[in-house]
């Protein structure tokens, strides 16, 4: 206590016996500016997107923060977790679990991760998951939980970073993605050429895929009649046709 006694003394003033110390020009004001400085404005809310909608917009913009040029990501999306839905929309779907040798769709992310949990339970390791179907077994780091996990955006971003590194390690990108799948190259190279026709589908149907992305145009995550009417129009353009991309087997 007695050692604060001469700070407070350096605070009162010459009237409490101590001269107060010169003020320095340079913090005139400062004080007074931050403490009634209007707020930042507010951040507005993420748009929330329905699942057919979340992986696209997702991997759309990890693509863009990893420099990952030609939507080859997307491509990529499509190969690991693309479908059809009841809609006839083609899309990328975010609950989608691959487990011996068999992709399964479910509709909620808890419906997912309770399949992955039991899964588990019965002692199956390699299990991929998410939009671009991350195996939790050879990347055990890649998320803290399976919410995660099975987040579009977090997945997305981890494998564009994956695929980055391989890039990196490997020198083409042709090998990345091929490794990305397997480092078996007779499989490796496989997924590579679906990974190719599939890119041949995006570069296609871009349009389509960036409208799907945006999301509806209110502030609820349900379409429209109207919206999901020119979806479905959109998407049979693209699908019905000799391009109509390759799909995880069901």
């Amino acid at each position: 206590m007695r050692a604060v006694l001469p700070l407070l003394g350096l605070l009162v003033g010459p009237a409490g016996g101590a001269a107060a110390p010169p003020a320095n020009p340079s913090q005139i004001g400062v004080w007074s500016t931050a403490l009634y400085a209007p707020p930042p404005p507010a951040q507005p809310p993420a748009k929330v997107l329905p699942p057919e909608a979340q992986c696209i917009a997702a991997i759309l913009d990890a693509e863009k923060a990893a420099g990952i040029a030609d939507h080859l990501l997307l491509a990529m999306g499509f190969t690991e977790s693309g479908r059809r839905t009841e809609d006839r929309l083609f899309t990328a779907w975010p609950w989608t679990v691959n487990t011996e040798g068999r992709s399964h769709y479910f509709p909620t992310r808890d419906d997912a991760i309770a399949f992955v949990r039991e899964t588990q339970a019965r002692g199956v390791q390699s299990i991929d998951v998410g939009c671009l179907q991350v195996n939790l077994r050879w990347h055990p780091d890649a998320f803290p939980d399976l919410v995660t996990a099975f987040d579009p955006v977090a997945n997305a971003r981890y494998a564009a970073s994956f695929l980055s590194a391989l890039r990196r390690d490997h020198g083409s990108l042709e090998t990345a993605i091929a490794r990305y799948h397997s480092a078996q190259s007779e499989r490796g190279e496989a997924y590579r050429q679906r990974v190719t026709g599939n890119l041949r589908w995006v570069a296609g149907a871009l349009g389509y895929l960036e409208t799907l992305a945006a999301g509806p145009g209110g502030s609820a995550p349900v379409w429209t009649a109207a919206e999901r009417g020119r979806l479905s129009f959109l998407s049979g353009l693209f699908a019905d046709g000799p391009a109509r991309p390759l799909l995880p087997a069901q």
